[in-house]
């Protein structure tokens, strides 16, 4: 049996952080998001791996054999030249390998222990032509919901109208081989791409046994939206829940609770830090600074004078070296944030916050939700970013500019924006 990883896509609903990374290596704190599946692929027994590129390969290429050397599991690679979905990477896989697979998605983040545990049953009694693992979720509407008889998969419908709670389809399969051959007759999709959930319906139609087994919901997560990859970190630091200080913490530094600081870490003088929290590795904290709850610091970044991060993501060497406020955001690599910056996180109306997601006002669900900020931007003095504003990467904010809807990509912007 092979474990196939499907990291092709674009992941456009999560830009602007997709504009300089491919979504498998959003960070799940010290780690790339891909390293989950990989470690549930391992965790099942399953030494070999084909992983699916397309979207900026060689560093998403290069990533995954760090992580599989790291992990123990041999990997190779199948390139998906043309984006034209699920179904038609798992069909470019069975141009070479024709085995009984595992199918994970590879922006999904598990619990691989968990997982692997509820999985490696089936794997090992193999009395199913496929198995679909779904997980109850509250609102079914962004998911592909199964349509069950008992145990059994009669189909499953992506994204359907009707809200409220359901089967969700988690995009982890165990498929035999006579099953993986029917991704040959999968059709077309109204969104112009060929589907692997159609393989259910199909293999249901050609009398192939198809059932599902259910998880805890808390034990995955389809990371979709910007604002997902502060709720999966969230998750992440509640698993782990320790406190490990490997840094240097100068003297009159407070630190309460679940607080990791990694190798090469400097928390100086006066400052507060309240977990769970992770700082990554060669991370500056303070003088004076104060982190809080559910933060996460990566590597090389500096957090300065007076500067407050409230549960928001900081990706690896942003600096926000004085007198600004980081509030239930996420900022991307390489960010430069000026002296006053304030991501603002609460609507004057205390309503959820909501994002433009592909030209959709999406209702985020959360009360607050600051800024959502590409990599290689530059913030002047005094700025202020509106709760659910994205700024796109490269752009560049004057001094004393107030944005309150999105900017794109590589936009310079002089004067108030809305």
């Amino acid at each position: 049996m092979i474990g196939i990883v499907l990291a092709a896509g674009r992941g456009r609903r999560l830009q602007p952080f997709t504009e300089t990374r491919p979504k498998p290596l959003l960070p799940v704190l010290d780690k790339p998001l891909i390293a989950k599946p990989l470690e549930m692929l391992r965790n099942l027994g399953i030494s070999r791996v084909v992983v699916v590129v397309s979207y900026m390969k060689d560093a998403l290429m290069s990533a995954v054999k760090a992580l599989a050397n790291e992990i123990g599991i041999d990997v190779v690679f199948v390139d998906q030249r043309e984006e034209l979905g699920t179904a038609h990477a798992v069909k470019a896989v069975l141009r070479d390998y024709e085995e009984d697979a595992v199918i994970i998605h590879g922006d999904l983040y598990v619990d691989p222990d968990y997982v692997a545990r509820v999985l490696k049953p089936l794997i090992k009694e193999r009395k199913h032509d496929m198995v679909v693992v779904a997980a109850r979720v509250d609102d079914i509407r962004r998911f592909g919901k199964l349509i069950v008889s008992g145990d059994r998969v009669l189909e499953i419908v992506e994204k359907p109208e009707e809200c409220g709670a359901g089967l969700a389809n988690t995009g982890i399969y165990i498929v035999s081989v006579p099953v993986l051959k029917l991704v040959e007759f999968v059709e077309r999709s109204p969104r112009g791409e060929y589907e692997f959930t159609d393989v259910v319906r199909l293999a249901h139609r050609h009398g192939f046994e198809v059932r599902y087994v259910e998880i805890e919901s808390r034990s995955w997560m389809d990371v979709g939206y910007p604002w997902h990859i502060i709720e999966v970190n969230r998750l992440e630091l509640e698993k782990r829940a320790t406190r490990v200080l490997r840094g240097d913490v100068e003297p009159y530094v407070t630190v309460k609770g679940p607080v990791i600081v990694d190798e090469g870490a400097e928390i100086r003088s006066g400052s507060y830090i309240v977990g769970p929290v992770y700082i990554g590795r060669d991370v500056e904290i303070g003088p004076n600074a104060y982190i809080r709850p559910y933060s996460v610091i990566l590597q090389g970044s500096r957090i300065g004078f007076s500067v407050e991060v409230k549960e928001s993501v900081v990706m690896e060497y942003v600096h926000a070296s004085h007198l600004s406020y980081i509030g239930d955001s996420v900022v991307g690599e390489h960010t430069n944030l000026g002296a006053g910056t304030v991501l603002a996180n609460l609507r004057f109306d205390n309503k959820n916050v909501k994002v433009t997601v592909e030209g959709e006002r999406i209702d985020t669900g959360r009360r607050k939700l600051g800024a959502l900020v590409g990599g290689y931007v530059k913030t002047g003095v005094n700025v202020s970013i509106m709760p659910g504003v994205k700024i796109g990467s490269y752009s560049v904010i004057y001094p004393g500019v107030t944005v309150y809807r999105d900017v794109p990509p590589r936009t310079v912007v002089k004067d108030i924006w809305r």
